[in-house]
């Protein structure tokens, strides 16, 4: 009786303290969504304003730098080059040196040449700079994907993703009202407005370097506002992962068991596959939206606006899709889903009449938007330390050559088509589908997984 008493208090004192473990969590994780993650998810707004800014510009840039359609979309995309080459390099330099010193150099770089964008007087210059302007930028998205997996355990990451990743379409919702408010100013001492939008959206960047240097913690111990028990249960719900995989699942940890993972290939070539999705929407939307509205092919300004819808809904259908990633525990069909609804929608865009080829092209927006939070969960599910930096960093550079094509193919197959989007959209719709079927199979369990 007296053993069973001592069974039964023991019992009851390991409940107790998992209780008291679990409330520490939740209260981490909530202060992490109210501290951390509209930091960062500022940081990325600010990044990807300047990334694709340039859509913003395309008629105004192209008749002063002389450029045809073709050639802006290869400047453009040119971006991507740089971007893809230092991406590994620069997130292993973050996992050595820490996010505090390794973002706000980034920042500081790439407010740097965003700002000298204003000052470019040919097209030799626009691709140099946009080439620079990768290279300086590279390692920040995985740079943080990695980070944000060292303080958010397993089952709440596809919604925190979502949450940081809702930049993207916040960045575009904000975009075009911003540049629109920007170029609609008249030029002042002979400098155009699209010079003034380059170095207007440069200078939170520079800000924000000095920022990220004096508060940006590296890990949940550091943080002032976590508690030493907060920050504790964080670390533990992370080992906690690390022990409730399969023996057949076991992380991924060294960069040459990296390479040779199936995954990892499967992985990059479908975000591929989204990255030039997203990013074909990102830099030739205004021209989608123009294409749909009458009023708006004749303003780029009305464009700029109009092209806000999108990325607004997008906005919501991420939030959605990844609480309900994390709700049903499920990243796979959550990438599926909104693929192929982007595909079909459009497909029906084509032939859909005025305003309802907006309504398509807002829902395919979104739905492509809405795949990346539980897409990039995937990954974190099977790499772990130096090879999570490394492999987060190469399905992010092979993904965005995606940047490189979409903006060069799409201009390319607009030139040939005669001003015509069929070609395009019809090529966006195949790799969604595409990557669709890649997500099937690289979350497809092996023999040994079970």
């Amino acid at each position: 009786m007296g053993s069973e008493r001592q069974a039964s208090t023991w019992a009851g004192e390991s409940a107790a303290g998992s209780e008291v473990a679990n409330r520490q969590l939740q209260r981490a994780l909530a202060a992490i969504r109210r501290h951390l993650l509209p930091f960062l998810f500022v940081l990325y707004v600010v990044a990807y304003l300047d990334r694709v800014n340039v859509s913003f510009v395309e008629p105004m840039v192209s008749r002063d730098l002389g450029m045809t359609t073709a050639s802006y979309g290869f400047a453009a995309g040119i971006f991507f080059l740089g971007y893809v080459i230092f991406e590994i390099p620069s997130n292993l330099m973050l996992e050595r040196v820490g996010a505090r010193i390794w973002i706000s150099r980034i920042l500081f770089t790439w407010g740097l040449i965003a700002a000298l964008m204003a000052f470019m007087v040919s097209e030799v210059q626009f691709n140099g700079l946009r080439l620079l302007l990768g290279v300086a930028e590279a390692g920040f998205y995985p740079g943080i994907i990695f980070y944000l997996s060292r303080w958010v355990p397993e089952a709440q990451r596809a919604r925190t993703l979502s949450g940081f990743l809702l930049a993207l379409p916040v960045a575009g919702l904000l975009g075009g009202p911003i540049s629109a408010a920007i170029l609609s100013l008249p030029s002042w001492n002979g400098i155009a407005p699209w010079r003034w939008l380059f170095l207007i959206e440069a200078l939170p960047a520079l800000a924000l370097s000095l920022a990220v240097f004096v508060w940006l913690p590296n890990r949940p111990h550091q943080a002032s506002w976590l508690t030493p028990a907060e920050a504790g249960a964080i670390d533990e719900a992370l080992q906690q992962d690390l022990q409730r995989r399969r023996p057949g699942d076991r992380p991924i940890q060294t960069l040459g068991a990296l390479w040779g993972d199936r995954r990892l290939w499967l992985l990059s070539v479908l975000y591929l596959g989204i990255a030039t999705s997203f990013y074909g929407f990102s830099f030739w939307i205004p021209r989608f939206v123009a294409a749909a509205v009458p009023a708006a092919q004749s303003s780029p300004i009305v464009a700029n606006l109009l092209s806000a819808i999108p990325y607004a809904v997008a906005v919501l259908g991420m939030l959605v899709v990844g609480r309900s990633a994390d709700r049903h525990r499920d990243k796979r069909w959550h990438v599926v889903v909104p693929l192929l609804i982007a595909a079909l929608t459009l497909l029906v865009s084509i032939v859909a009449p005025g305003p309802w080829r907006l309504v398509m092209i807002t829902i395919a927006t979104a739905s492509v938007f809405s795949s990346l939070g539980p897409a990039w969960a995937i990954p974190l599910q099977f790499l772990e330390g130096r090879a999570a930096a490394a492999g987060i960093a190469f399905i992010n550079s092979f993904g965005n050559i995606g940047g490189f094509l979409a903006p060069f193919a799409i201009g390319r197959l607009i030139t040939q088509s005669h001003g015509s989007d069929t070609s395009s959209l019809l090529m966006l719709a195949a790799l969604m589908v595409t990557s669709a079927v890649l997500t099937l199979v690289a979350t497809q369990p092996s023999a040994d997984q079970g």
